[in-house]
Order: C-alpha cells, then sequence, then structure tokens
C-alpha cells in the first residue's frame, strides 16, 4: 500500500470512512452489524491500509464505539482521524470534557487527527474554537491539527493564529471538481495534504446507477441534481443530470477498456492528483475494501487520466465553484 505524509503522520492512500459503522435502522446508510465493522477493519490493516476517518456525528457516537471496538488491541497499527462539530460559546469552557467523551467512545486516549467538521461563518466563534482545539492538542489529546470544508478564507485565519493544519478533508471525485479552482492549489502551496471524500460520489461512480430514476433520493441531493425535483435538496439548482449521467457512462466505458470496475478506475484518478493524500472511501465489507485497496497501486496511463479530465471538464465548468455540494449562495458553508 503506498503512503503519504500528513504532517509527520504517515498515512495509507486509501482512507476506510466511517460513517456506516454504528448505524441502526433509519440511518443514513442503514444497520451495520459491528461482526461486519471488525472483520473490514481486519481486512484493511492486512491490506497496508492504516487510516480510519469517524466523526462525533456519525451515527449520533456509534460510529466512534465501532471503530473502538473493531481496533481493541490494535490502535498501534491505525491512524485515526475524528471530526467535531463546531462547539458554541457555552461549550467551549467544557472542551477538554467533549474531547475527552469522543476519546472514551473510541477506547483510546489520543486522536491521531482532529478536525473541525464544519467550518461556522461567525468568524469570532470560529476563532475561539480553532484556538481551544489548539490549547488541547498541546495538552496531547491528538496529534495534529485538521480541517473539514475550510475554504481558503478560513485556512488562513487558521495560519494566522499559528496552528499547522496538515489535512484539509474536501469533497473531491471525478465529478466534483470546485477543489480545483482554489483550495487544492492553496492546499499545496500550504504543505497541507488533501483527504478526498466521496471519491465514489455515495456510489455513483461505482457505476451502478445507469439512470437518475435508479439512485436513491438521499443520493440525489448534491448539486449535480435538479432540486425541484428532490424534497432532501437544500442548494436550489437545476443541477446538470444529464451531464452528470453522461460521465458516468463514459467512465465505466474507460473501465472496460482497461478490463476493471468504474470503482476502481474514479478510485485511482483521485489517488493521483497532485496534493491528494489519501482518498476516503466508505466501506461496508471486506470485498469494497479489497476493491480500494487495490485502487491506490492500480496506475492509470497518462493518456486515460488526460481524457477522464477532459470527459468531466465541460461539468466541472457548470457545476458551482463553490465546494459545498448540498448548499449554495448564502447557504454554502465552505468559504
Amino acid at each position: 500500500m503506498k503512503t503519504a505524509f500528513l504532517g509527520d503522520i504517515e498515512v495509507s492512500r486509501i482512507c476506510v470512512g466511517c460513517w456506516s459503522f454504528g448505524g441502526g435502522e433509519g440511518s443514513y446508510w442503514g444497520p451495520q452489524a459491528q461482526e461486519d465493522v471488525d472483520r473490514l477493519t481486519d481486512a484493511a490493516l492486512d491490506s497496508g491500509v492504516n487510516f480510519f476517518d469517524t466523526a462525533f456525528g456519525y451515527n449520533a457516537g456509534e460510529s466512534e464505539r465501532a471503530l473502538g471496538h473493531a481496533l481493541a488491541g490494535k490502535r498501534h497499527r491505525a491512524v485515526i482521524c475524528d471530526k467535531t462539530p463546531i462547539m458554541q460559546r457555552g461549550d467551549l469552557e467544557h472542551a477538554e470534557d467533549l474531547i475527552g467523551a469522543g476519546l472514551r467512545r473510541l477506547g483510546t486516549d489520543y486522536v491521531d487527527i482532529l478536525m473541525i467538521h464544519w467550518p461556522t461563518k461567525d468568524r469570532e466563534l470560529l476563532i475561539e474554537n480553532l484556538q481551544a482545539l489548539e490549547a488541547l492538542r498541546k495538552k496531547g489529546m491528538f496529534r495534529a491539527f485538521g480541517v473539514s470544508n475550510f475554504g481558503v478564507e478560513t485556512l488562513e485565519i487558521a495560519k494566522s493564529l499559528g496552528i499547522r493544519v496538515v489535512a484539509d478533508e474536501l469533497a473531491y471525485n471525478l465529478i466534483t471538481r470546485a477543489v480545483e479552482y482554489e483550495i487544492l492549489p492553496a492546499c499545496r502551496r500550504e504543505g497541507i495534504g488533501v483527504t478526498a471524500y466521496m471519491p465514489l460520489m455515495q456510489g455513483l461512480l461505482t457505476g451502478k446507477y445507469r439512470t437518475v430514476e435508479e439512485i436513491p433520493e438521499a443520493r440525489r441531493r448534491s448539486v449535480h441534481f435538479d432540486a425541484s425535483k428532490n424534497p432532501q435538496a437544500r442548494h436550489g439548482g437545476r443541477g446538470f443530470e444529464a451531464e452528470t449521467m453522461a460521465a458516468v457512462r463514459g467512465l465505466c466505458e474507460i473501465a472496460s477498456e482497461l478490463g476493471t470496475d468504474a470503482a476502481t478506475v474514479a478510485l485511482a484518478w483521485v489517488v493521483s492528483r497532485e496534493g491528494v493524500a489519501s482518498a476516503m472511501v466508505g466501506c461496508r465489507n471486506t470485498a469494497q475494501v479489497e476493491t480500494a485497496a487495490h485502487a491506490a497501486s492500480f496506475a492509470l496511463p497518462a493518456d486515460v487520466l488526460a481524457r477522464l479530465d477532459a470527459m468531466t471538464e465541460s461539468l466541472k465548468e457548470k457545476l458551482p465553484h463553490c465546494p459545498d455540494l448540498f448548499a449554495q449562495g448564502d447557504a454554502a458553508r465552505v468559504w
């Protein structure tokens, strides 16, 4: 397994996204048994995948508990990234207790990387959160500071406080390339590794859906799809559904030519991008872990990379340039 560095932390180029871990009936990804979490975690470690990403908000802390259970006795083999929501002013004085609760759910006395999950547009509150978490880093509660969904301006705020950010977790895939305009170049300049979430666009880039109607409503909330047809969508735009599905078909055709599957090609494309340290793949079973691990070492020829870029360039230009996939305009949360 190829690796990259986030600061001085070595991580696999594939990261297991743990949003589904601990899920029950009615959760976003549906129920996931602890036995499956244990098996896929073992498979990941055995294949050289050492990086696991969870969050306080994933299944109300049950994701952290499930990951902690799966890593019992194996914590030394794993790099854990956890994400905390913005703390309100009344909570900031209890920041150590709140972060400590996450550690207890994970069954560890530290995490490797701690991130703010989404920035707030309240600049002063954001600064207070950054400062409170940096104080906890210095206490040893986490090894390195990361951020999630931070744009150029919010990254600059962290830099102005003297905080060394080692990673920015951002939505990035073949049909979601808005970070290429400003944020990815900024991260490259500052030595901040991008950890790309939704590299398979929640299953769309596996080729399993051939028409828009086949895609579950919850997976059609993004700016790619017409918000007027989906009560769960909040972005308000009409989307670019024909262009999106054409890109998926093109991906499947290229994968067939290469004798592999669409997921492998889509993941290999993300991993190939300069500045991307790791692709965060939501995994529910060992087969998905194996596909993701294989993709990390699947070298796409230069002409294929050029074809994939050209095939999705028009969609990139048409979609909003703000990388918040689910809210735009004044409601956008990435800034």
